[in-house]
């Protein structure tokens, strides 16, 4: 077992990470193993890290903090002191490691850092910063507030396990650790003699938000100022004199444009941050998480077997959300997951159990550590989700309450924070649930879209919640749809907006644009054989199963087929802006409780209703 692991997070990293990694290879210290984090390369990171002895492991870049990637690695570790190295830092000599880890003799050190310094491609302000942090003096620090930096450090795997790094930090995890482990009585030592070149090579937005990040991160942890800069503009004023000064007799105009930029951006960034940060309450943000007593979902554990049961909540990531159901609709996919009827399940590609419900609204009880949603949510907001997390082969696809994802028959539901969209202010969560669903309407439309001119006829088939939206949404453009369903109330809904509604499926071979929305497969063969020269047909119901069809007649007409299933970002976006403009008043009149699921089926089954709500 090796005495000490060596942990690198990595993001696209090819130029740095063979030089790293080869320097390690010539440490006169040889004790070790080493762990790469990556987030989601997508040059030649991985390919280069495979040519080295290594353990690689890959987190989805939505999940990316600091602080999670380094406990990802440590978790991963076996050693007695973890190492931490950014990926774009170079050991000065061979001695680099040993010198890092031999503080550690004093068994009160807890975390040891290393001195950093600039190389001739580092911003000369960087490097005159770097300077002033790092000295030539050891020191061995008591205080509340000391200088750390996990891009050159080393702490005792065993305080690890006690305290574990902060995930919901944008940056500072490392002095917040420090600062967490003095309080126990350790101390922090600094080493001036373990020195690496840490080589940024940033574009003029990435410092600025470097250092936003940073002072956002000081304010969350209890700091006066953040550790590497000033808010204040005399301080910037100086420090950017100094510079100046220094770099005497090196004058340029290119050396002063960047002296002035980098000065700039800092301040900038750092004033940013720090008023982001003063309106954060980190204790509410971070701790607000709403735990449950209990959370009871619907469970179908086989098919025809489902019951309300205690589940527990799956353990967050940093891209996850925490959400507490306010409504899910019922949906005739719920009941072909339950009946086994749906083709991921009757193939045998999707397993039970399952939590059925992809139509929900909620309101957001805990936000993941991924800064990207820490910025973009707030604890309290009303939201809707997305159903179709990942498409391509359907053993890797994820729809929520559907197939490798649960659902929303649930208290709660733990889903991803690019899924979510904010539900706007006149928009009520009832009528919100039916995002999703017109989110799969306006996909479907707008993959005809060179299909369907402004002067085409159009019918829709089914007049259930897909067929109602469908209408809706074509009336609303302008085009004359003819709606066709057995059941004379549902048609009588829309009879303002159709052009016409018909209860006998008949002259299909007039329209331009046939929408089949009822999943019957006696309909569609139907479709297909009276549709008239160079139709399109969209297909948007389920499960149609095995029709026995010759395709020639299709061939001879040059017909197009179009298949859509779920929706994208852009579509629900667009859906939260249409709905508060539609007829939805059919769709939100029935609610009942989660615990009447299956009398909330057995209606849904009836036809008497266009559309069930379930409120846990």
């Amino acid at each position: 077992m090796p005495e000490t692991s060596i942990i690198i997070r990595t993001l696209n990293e090819e130029k740095h990470l063979g030089n790293i990694l080869n320097a390690l290879k010539n440490q006169g210290y040889q004790d070790y193993e080493i762990i790469i984090v990556d987030s989601g390369s997508t040059d030649r990171t991985l390919e280069i890290a495979k040519k080295f002895s290594v353990q690689i492991i890959k987190i989805e870049s939505r999940d990316f903090t600091f602080g999670y990637a380094l406990n990802v690695g440590c978790k991963a570790s076996r050693g007695k002191y973890l190492v931490f190295a950014s990926a774009h830092v170079l050991p000065v000599n061979s001695q680099w490691l040993s010198n890092l880890i031999a503080p550690f003799k004093n068994s009160k050190v807890a975390m040891v850092y290393g001195k950093q310094i600039g190389d001739s491609n580092s911003k000369f302000s960087e490097r005159m910063d770097l300077r002033r942090l790092f000295r030539d003096s050891a020191i061995d620090s008591l205080a509340t507030l000391d200088y750390a930096n996990n891009a050159n450090s080393a702490i005792r795997s065993d305080l690890w396990k006690k305290n574990m790094f902060d995930e919901y930090l944008f940056g500072l995890e490392d002095i917040d650790w420090a600062r967490a482990v003095i309080k126990m009585g350790y101390l922090i030592h600094y080493e001036p003699t373990a020195v690496v070149y840490h080589i940024h090579e940033e574009e003029w937005y990435q410092v600025f938000n470097r250092y936003r990040r940073e002072a956002i991160s000081a304010v969350r942890i209890g700091l006066k100022h953040p550790p590497q800069a000033k808010k204040n503009i005399l301080n910037v004023i100086r420090v950017t004199f100094l510079d100046l000064l220094f770099t005497f007799p090196n004058y340029s105009l290119s050396r002063l444009e960047e002296i002035v930029r980098f000065r700039y951006y800092q301040w900038k960034g750092t004033k940013t941050g720090w008023l982001q940060g003063v309106g954060l309450d980190l204790d509410v943000e971070r701790n607000n998480v709403f735990r449950p007593i209990k959370n009871e979902a619907v469970v179908i554990s086989a098919t025809g077997k489902a019951k309300l049961e205690e589940m527990q909540i799956p353990e967050m990531k940093p891209g996850d959300i925490l959400v507490k159901v306010d409504y899910v609709g019922v949906c005739r996919t719920d009941l072909e997951v339950y009946e086994g009827t749906l083709g991921y399940y009757k193939n045998g590609l999707a397993k039970y159990p399952i939590v059925p419900g992809h139509e929900f609204s909620g309101t957001i009880v805990k936000i993941g550590s991924n800064n990207k949603f820490q910025e973009r949510f707030k604890v309290g907001q009303k939201i809707v989700g997305e159903c179709v997390l990942s498409r391509g082969q359907v053993s890797e696809r994820k729809e929520v309450g559907v197939i490798n994802f649960n659902g929303a028959y649930s208290n709660y539901i733990l889903t991803r924070g690019e899924s979510l969209h904010r539900i706007p202010d006149n928009l009520d969560s009832k009528t919100a649930v039916l995002t999703e669903p017109l989110a799969v309407v306006l996909r479907a439309l707008r993959r005809i879209d060179s299909r369907l001119p402004s002067n085409a006829s159009v019918a829709v088939i089914g007049a259930g919640q897909i067929g109602n939206l469908c209408t809706q949404v074509l009336s609303q453009r302008g085009y004359n749809v003819s709606l066709y369903d057995k059941n004379i109330d549902r048609l009588n809904i829309l009879k303002n907006e159709a052009k016409s509604i018909e209860t006998g499926l008949q002259k299909l071979e007039k329209f331009d644009v046939v929408i089949e929305a009822t999943g019957s497969s006696e309909v569609l063969e139907q479709v297909l054989r009276d549709g008239c020269v160079n139709s399109t047909i969209l297909l948007l119901g389920f499960p149609y199963g095995d029709i026995n069809y010759n395709f020639e007649g299709f061939v001879g007409k040059e017909q197009v087929i179009v298949g859509s299933v779920g929706a994208d970002s852009q579509d629900f976006s667009e859906a939260l802006k249409l709905l508060p403009k539609l007829k939805m008043e059919e769709f939100t009149k029935v609610v009942m409780p989660l615990a009447d699921f299956t009398e909330a089926w057995k209606a849904h089954k009836s036809l008497k209703y266009l559309k069930i709500l379930l409120q846990p």
